[in-house]
Order: structure tokens, then sequence, then C-alpha cells
């Protein structure tokens, strides 16, 4: 279940950066506006690599060690 949140929650800050992007890319677009999205794609970067960060932890990859045999 953690996953399929994680999963979501990734897909979520993805669409804002996108969405973000686009909003850069707008020529006509007020200069508070892209500092919005300048702030909006740096926070879901930001929490895209935590969140990242969390998912490994949880998922620690099993290593083989003399002991384990």
């Amino acid at each position: 279940m953690k996953n399929l949140a994680a999963q979501a929650l990734a897909f979520q800050y993805k669409l804002q950066i996108d969405n973000a992007s686009g909003l850069l890319n707008n020529n006509n677009a007020a200069l508070n506006n892209l500092d919005a999205a300048i702030t909006d794609i740096v926070l879901a970067n930001q929490k895209l690599q935590l969140l990242n960060k969390l998912v490994a932890e949880s998922n620690p990859k099993e290593i083989d060690t003399p002991e384990s045999k």
C-alpha cells in the first residue's frame, strides 16, 4: 500500500513540475507567476528526492554475507 501511495505522490509532484514548466514557457506570464512556478519546481523536486530516499530506505536490498549462509 505504501508503494502505491508513493507512486501517487510522485505522479502528483511530476504533474506540478510539468504545469510549472509550461508556465515558464509562456512569454506573457507575469513575473510573480514565473517566480511561483520556479518555487513550485524546486519544492516538487525536493519532495521527489525525499520520497525516493524514503522508498529506498523502506525497501532495503538483501546483501549476501558470509553470516547469512
